[in-house]
Order: C-alpha cells, then sequence, then structure tokens
C-alpha cells in the first residue's frame, strides 16, 4: 500500500501542485512535528510542491514557504470527535489564531477552565532549539518507517479535541505539577524523536510531570500527557523511560479513551472556531454547549479511570514497535512488567493507577513476551542510554 501511495505521490509531484484533503492542515517551519506551525490550511487548498522529505513536502502556498505532512495528502478519514463535535474552522489561519481557539474551545466546553486559569504553559518545556533535538535524533540508530502495520490507525486532531484535551488537561494539572525544566525539556526531546515512528509523526505532544510520588500517568485527547515523578523514578534507564511515553502515546493515537465514551451525537453548531477570539468568558452557554461540556466531563473520567486490557495490551504492542524503530531496546516494555508483577505487585500499575488489578499485568507481561518472541526483539543494552538518563534524571 506504502509503495502505491508513493508511486502515486510521485506522479503528482510532476505537476508540482497538489490540494490538501483534510479539514485542518499545519503548514510548519520544518519536516518534523517540534518545528513551529507557520500557518492552518483547510481542505482544498492548493500548493506548489517544491520537495519531497520522506513523510513530508515542502511546500509554497501564496507568499508563504513551510512543510506539510503527507497525511495533508491523503484520503481523508473522519475522526471519532468530528463525528461527536460538528462545525471546524474552514479558513486559513495563523499560528496566534489557532492557540486563541484551543484555548476558547477549553473554555467553552469544560467551563471551569477560565481563560485566566490556562496555567499549563507555566509547565511546559521551555521552547527547546532544533539544533538540539536533531543532535539528539543523531546519536540513535533507528529503523526508517517505509511502511505501517494494519493495527495502527490513522490519525489527525481537530481544533475541537485539541481544546476539549486542554480542558481535560487543566483538570488532571490540579494535583499539582513539577516545574523541572531540566526535565521536562529531557521528557520532550525524547517524546519528540519517537513520534516520528508513528503514524501520528505530524502531531505535536505535550507532555507533564505530577508531583507525585505514586506510579502513575494519564493520556489526554489532542496529545497531552501526564506522568507521576513515582512512575519516571521507576525507570533505570532512558529506553523504559521512552517505553513509558511510547504507551501513553499508542493510547491517544489509537484513540483508546474517545472509543471507551458512550456513543453521542450532540447537535453542536460550534459555528467558525475563530469566532472564541472574541467570546467573553461569562457568556451563558446554550443547550447544545452543555451537551459538549458533559461530553468533555465524560473524556475526563475515561481519561482518570480504567482501562480495559486489551486496550492495554494494543499500546504495549505499538509501544515496543515504536522503540524498535526509534532505536531504543524494546525489550524494556517487558522489563517494566517485569518490575512491578512480583515486588510492586500490590502497588497499581506502571501505566495506570486504577486499573491494574488481579492477573491483568501478568497477562499483559505474558503477550508482550508473546509479541517479543514473535517479533525478534533482543535485549540491547547499548540501546538503553543509562548514562545519559542518569545525567537528566536526578534528584
Amino acid at each position: 500500500m506504502y509503495k502505491i501511495f508513493t508511486m502515486f505521490v510521485s506522479l503528482l509531484l510532476l505537476s508540482t501542485s497538489m490540494k490538501t484533503t483534510q479539514p485542518i492542515n499545519y503548514l510548519r517551519e520544518g519536516p518534523a512535528s517540534y518545528y513551529d506551525v507557520i500557518l492552518s490550511l483547510p481542505a482544498s487548498t492548493s500548493v506548489e510542491v517544491l520537495e519531497k522529505n520522506t513523510h513530508w513536502f515542502k511546500v509554497k502556498v501564496g507568499n508563504d514557504i513551510g512543510w506539510l505532512a503527507e497525511n495533508s495528502f491523503s484520503e481523508k478519514t473522519n475522526s471519532n470527535t468530528e463525528k461527536l463535535l460538528q462545525g471546524k474552522p474552514s479558513s486559513r489561519a495563523s499560528k496566534a489564531e489557532l492557540a486563541a481557539a484551543v484555548k476558547g474551545f477549553a473554555h467553552k466546553y469544560v467551563p471551569e477552565t477560565t481563560k485566566e486559569n490556562l496555567t499549563l504553559n507555566k509547565y511546559s518545556a521551555s521552547i527547546i532549539p532544533q539544533s538540539s533535538i536533531e543532535e539528539f535524533a543523531r546519536t540513535f540508530s533507528n529503523q526508517e518507517v517505509r511502511s505501517y502495520k494494519s493495527l495502527e490507525k490513522p490519525f489527525d486532531i481537530d481544533l475541537q479535541e485539541e481544546g476539549i484535551g486542554l480542558g481535560i488537561a487543566q483538570k488532571v494539572a490540579c494535583s499539582g505539577l513539577l516545574k523541572n525544566q531540566t526535565l521536562l525539556q529531557y521528557l520532550n526531546m525524547v517524546g519528540s524523536h519517537l513520534v516520528n515512528y508513528t503514524k501520528a509523526y505530524h502531531t505535536t505532544f505535550r507532555f507533564y510531570v505530577l508531583e507525585d510520588n505514586r506510579v502513575n500517568a494519564f493520556a489526554c485527547p489532542g496529545g497531552y500527557i501526564f506522568f507521576s515523578y513515582g512512575l519516571i523514578r521507576l525507570c533505570s534507564n532512558e529506553s523504559e523511560l521512552a517505553a513509558v511515553l511510547a504507551h501513553e502515546m499508542a493510547h491517544v493515537i489509537q484513540r483508546h479513551g474517545m472509543k471507551e465514551l458512550k456513543v453521542r451525537q450532540p447537535k453542536v453548531k460550534a459555528g467558525n472556531a475563530f469566532d472564541e477570539l472574541d467570546e467573553e468568558v461569562g457568556e451563558e452557554i446554550s443547550e447544545d454547549e452543555k451537551d459538549l461540556e458533559q461530553f468533555a466531563n465524560d473524556a475526563y473520567d475515561v481519561v482518570v479511570s480504567e482501562r480495559l486490557i486489551e486496550y492495554e495490551k494494543e499500546a504495549d504492542e505499538l509501544a515496543m514497535l515504536y522503540l524498535y524503530r526509534a532505536g531504543y531496546d524494546p525489550t524494556s516494555v517487558v522489563k517494566l512488567l517485569e518490575k512491578i508483577q512480583e515486588p510492586l505487585k500490590t502497588k497499581p500499575d506502571i501505566f495506570d493507577i486504577n486499573f491494574m488489578k488481579g492477573d491483568a499485568v501478568k497477562k499483559r507481561l505474558q503477550y508482550a513476551k508473546e509479541i517479543m518472541d514473535d517479533e525478534g526483539y533482543k535485549n540491547n543494552i547499548k540501546k538503553q542510554y543509562v548514562e545519559r538518563f542518569q545525567k537528566y534524571n536526578h534528584d
């Protein structure tokens, strides 16, 4: 399938002109998700193709030159949230307008998330120079992604989903966040590297650390991921830390949380997302908007509650695949599960404090070992990056 698509793309490149197919297409400064967004382009935007780099196209649109993900030109697939949330931005938008729109959605659909209260940025990693991320990536011997497995689902994020995710993230953050910039930058460098080897390579994930010594993690819609400090301390090397990130990223990419929500069809007339730029905080919400508020609250409940064992096993399998592609030791997933099976069997699961009870860890470990054997994954200490982990993760 990938070869057919590549041939199709090559033929299209001869014409030097292509049209976007997704509702929202982020034009970035470079060919990776960690580059800044220049513009958001709607579907059916004509662009001039200048260059092709793996899964990215360098394009010109108007006077702007930047990079669009290959996904921007693939067949459109409706996301789960698009079926739930009617209305989407349909015009070209700047980076500032996008940020304001997401904040507007966060407030509109989770009202207690006030504009004055959107403080996650205070706990985000400061901007990491692109040169540092690229230097970090060069330390790996990785596998170029030429095709995807059938298990990997198409992934796309709309502004509504990101806005709801921000609202939910605000709730999760209420328990207290760590402001250790060195650790946050390290997490985000590992995450920025990993995402390139997933089907969400064009998506920006955000990582935060909870001031909690218990072992815990949460994955919110839109790519907001939280780890307790206790979970990070449980890891012995960078590969195990990457396994934790990869597992939570898999939950987001596979939309496990969204799948657990009851099917709803709120008839919401969201209108143009950028109307949120002028919305007053105290404005009374309509019945339709209350439906979405309830949807967001339900989504929050799913984020912090138990997960189905099949979702956990799928996330473990994908985490091992992401690690292998990215140049880490994929057996780290198995090692983490072994760590908690016996000495920590009476304590919370490494990936979810509320779910891993009874023999669930045992089932996951058995399945992970089967995947390890089937795929031929081998323990490789050179791909565990112990010294770098110790450098960044110290009390």
